[in-house]
């Protein structure tokens, strides 16, 4: 058996000059996995600040701050799909992948976001696990926040990171092994299994549920809403 042909190159260090390359990306999902669930957000990003060692990214109803010192490595790749993803891949000290980018704008424009920036080309990434089936997550602040129809923050943490999205949840459904929200400037998937229970806690006039696995550990996903305006 062959190796496969890897498009897979290393950036040159500089994670902040890299993240302000990002909004002439155009169009891309930029995706947080807390454990076993993913949150994404859809759309451009419109800034890139620094603040406090952050590398603050903001679009329509979203933002991510990165910590620059956390960030170790910054990969491109590449999937094929009906066209060719390309994707920035970033990595902390110890492997572990802290965020990815995928553009949807096309190969074109995203070699030329990052045109200057020196690229080194590595091997092929090996496929991902696929996880073991599991029981349909607890998904009560999540239907709660559909029922109610008012806003909520979901936030994913996790080292190098926090992501936050804020709108009115409206689909939410459990099928193929996720628990999935759909918006269209977000996707919320979470594993089968992943959540066991919701905390909760009143902070500042709001409602923070936190998702708890089964080993009553906190996933780093949390849903806030207005003091109680869910029944969850």
């Amino acid at each position: 058996m062959t190796d496969p042909v890897s498009h897979r190159q290393v950036l040159a260090h500089d994670p902040l000059a890299v993240l302000r390359r990002v909004p002439a990306i155009g169009n891309l999902i930029l995706g947080i996995r807390a454990d076993g669930a993913l949150l994404e957000g859809l759309g451009a990003i419109e800034s890139v600040e620094l603040e406090d060692g952050f590398a603050v990214l903001r679009g329509p109803a979203r933002e991510t701050r990165f910590e620059l010192a956390a960030i170790a490595t910054l990969v491109t790749d590449q999937m094929v799909m009906t066209n060719v993803l390309p994707f920035i891949e970033i990595f902390d000290a110890d492997g572990n992948t802290i965020a990815k980018l995928t553009a949807l704008d096309g190969l074109e424009r995203f070699d030329a976001a990052l045109e200057g920036i020196a690229r080194t080309p590595v091997d092929a990434a090996p496929p991902a696990a696929r996880p073991g089936p599991g029981d349909a997550p607890d998904d009560a602040p999540l239907k709660a926040a559909e029922t109610a129809g008012s806003p909520v923050t979901l936030q994913a943490v996790k080292r190098g990171v926090v992501h936050r999205w804020t709108g009115t949840l409206t689909s939410v459904s459990f099928s193929h092994g996720f628990l999935n929200a759909m918006q269209d400037d977000m996707h919320l998937h979470i594993r089968a299994g992943a959540i066991a229970s919701w905390s909760k806690e009143s902070v500042d006039g709001s409602d923070v549920f936190s998702a708890i696995d089964s080993n009553g550990k906190a996933l780093g996903l949390t849903l806030t809403a207005e003091a109680g305006s869910l029944t969850a």
